[in-house]
Formats: structure tokens, C-alpha cells, sequence
């Protein structure tokens, strides 16, 4: 399995963007998490929202089966990692199983897999791209009806478009430059093949050099 390069941090979650953030910027919304990230709206209140409590409810049942149905041991459990060049890049982790993130979730057991995945795409490659390991595994209970495990691959080219995505938007959280209500994830491949990232953002939002950094 691939080696981390991330940085393994107190558990404490640091300012900057995590692994649900990253979903919201490749669902293209940036003007709402924009507005919570510099103070002037309230994140969701999730404290009464059924699937998200039960999520975090069986989440340490989730990991014992994990265990139990593969035999590989899950580590660092809520760990907190950081880009290795950007510490405003964070991942909160429930775990690392064998040299691969481990991501537990609690979902509609008649939810199709391939919607599974798609759902939680950015949000493990998100991790993947934080703490350097090629492959997240997806520990998904489904309702009281099933169990699967899906195993993703570090995809670089997206992984890519969503780091250059994370430094527009913070830096237009830190300059409190405020975005479009929606902005698609789309104009990354195009800012990232060398599009003039101006006519998408303004002149106050040089991406140049970011763009630059984040050719590997």
C-alpha cells in the first residue's frame, strides 16, 4: 500500500478546508461555505438529523466489523492530517487501515453502489491527497441490511483540479473576496490546462502560481 506523506497532527481540527468541505467545493458550493469560513453564517446544525447521527453513532461498531470481516487492523482512529506543503489542507480521518484510509459510513440500505461511491468521491480523494496513501476503503453499513466494502484509487489528475480549487477559494476566504453562489468544478481542468483563470475569478484572485505548484 502507499506510503503517507501527510502530516499526522494533534487531534484537534485546524482552520482550513476538511474532507466535507471538499465536497462542497466540487458540488459547486462555494458562496455557502464561503460565507460559514469567514464568519458571517452559521455552519448546518446536524445535531437532529437522523442519517448524520447515525453515522456518528455506529461509526465505532462500523470500524469492530471492518476488522472482523477483513482482518486488517484500523489505526490513528479520528486522526487529524494535514497537506505536507499546505496546512490549510486538512483531513479528519476515522482511520487508517493497512496503509489506506478508512472512511466508515452509515447509509440508506436501498442506495445503489455506484451512487455510493460517487457521493463520497471527492471526500476520499480529498484524504488521499492530504495524507499521501493511494487507496481509501469505504466501510459502508447499509441500514441493518448489508455490508460492503469499496476500495477507491488515488486519482491524480482530480486530486489535482480539487487542490487548485482549494487554494482559490481559501484565498478568497483570507482576502474575503466572495465568490459566485456556484462555481463548477469544471472550470478547474480548464484553469488547470492553462486557461486565463481571470475571466472566471477577477483579477484580485491570481491563481497563477498555485497552478504552477500543483503539477506533479
Amino acid at each position: 500500500m502507499g506510503k503517507g506523506n501527510g502530516k499526522l497532527k494533534a487531534p484537534q481540527r485546524p482552520r482550513g478546508i476538511g474532507g466535507t468541505d471538499a465536497s462542497r467545493l466540487v458540488k459547486g458550493e462555494w458562496k455557502d461555505l464561503w460565507l460559514e469560513k469567514v464568519g458571517r453564517q452559521e455552519p448546518p446544525d446536524l445535531s437532529s438529523v437522523l442519517p448524520v447521527q447515525l453515522g456518528i453513532f455506529t461509526e465505532e461498531f462500523n470500524r469492530r466489523w471492518y476488522q472482523e470481516v477483513t482482518g486488517e487492523r484500523v489505526v490513528n482512529i479520528n486522526s487529524i492530517w494535514t497537506h505536507p506543503q499546505y496546512d490549510f489542507i486538512y483531513g479528519s480521518l476515522d482511520g487508517v487501515a493497512k496503509g489506506k484510509v478508512f472512511e466508515a459510513k452509515h447509509i440508506n440500505p436501498f442506495a445503489k453502489d455506484e451512487n455510493t461511491i460517487d457521493k463520497y468521491y471527492p471526500q476520499l480523494q480529498h484524504y488521499m491527497m492530504v495524507t499521501g496513501f493511494s487507496k481509501a476503503v469505504l466501510s459502508v453499513l447499509k441500514g441493518n441490511m448489508g455490508y460492503n466494502v469499496f476500495t477507491v484509487e488515488a486519482d491524480k489528475e482530480f486530486q489535482r483540479k480539487l487542490e487548485i480549487a482549494c487554494h482559490i477559494f481559501w484565498y478568497m476566504v483570507e482576502t474575503e473576496v466572495e465568490p459566485a453562489d456556484y462555481v463548477d468544478f469544471n472550470l478547474m481542468e480548464k484553469i488547470a490546462n492553462g486557461e486565463d483563470s481571470k475571466i472566471h475569478f477577477g483579477e484580485e484572485v491570481p491563481t497563477e502560481s498555485w497552478i504552477q505548484g500543483t503539477k506533479h
